[in-house]
């Protein structure tokens, strides 16, 4: 897999986390609260998928880095 394919993993896997975790976290913890599920779409869930994207894409950098030293 390339650094690309890792950065995009990465931020599909973070981003859905945080998603899930900013979306359904306030429906549970204030159910009566109508605006708490637009924390994961507007907040959590964009702030992950960019951390998710660049945790992916410095992984990818160091795999092909070991790989290319191993040679």
């Amino acid at each position: 897999m390339t650094r690309l394919g890792f950065a995009l993993a990465g931020a599909v896997l973070f981003g859905l986390i945080g998603f899930l975790a900013g979306f359904l976290g306030p429906i549970f913890l204030t159910p009566g609260a109508n605006q708490g599920p637009l924390l994961g779409i507007f907040i959590t869930g964009p702030l992950c998928g960019v951390a998710g994207f660049l945790a992916g894409s410095i992984y990818g950098q160091k795999r092909d880095k070991a790989k290319r030293d191993n040679f």
